[in-house]
């Protein structure tokens, strides 16, 4: 996971294994140093997607773990 904040540029966040809209609404540039300058090792976020199988539509929930740091 990353984050880029340019002047005069929208910040560019990225992160591995999450869905892109969780990135850009939920986590914020704060929610990245955050993580980094305490002793907090992961924080959760909760996604949702809908899928199919033979033609049954179906969604999946899942708790998505972010910012780890090793």
């Amino acid at each position: 996971m990353y984050t880029l904040r340019l002047d005069g540029k929208k910040d560019t966040k990225k992160a591995k294994g999450v869905k892109s809209n969780i990135v850009a609404k939920s986590i914020t540039f704060n929610d990245y140093t955050q993580c980094f300058n305490s002793d907090t090792t992961e924080m959760m976020r909760r996604q949702s997607c809908i899928r199919s199988k033979l033609h049954e539509v179906y969604i999946i929930s899942e708790n998505c773990s972010e910012f780890v740091r090793r």
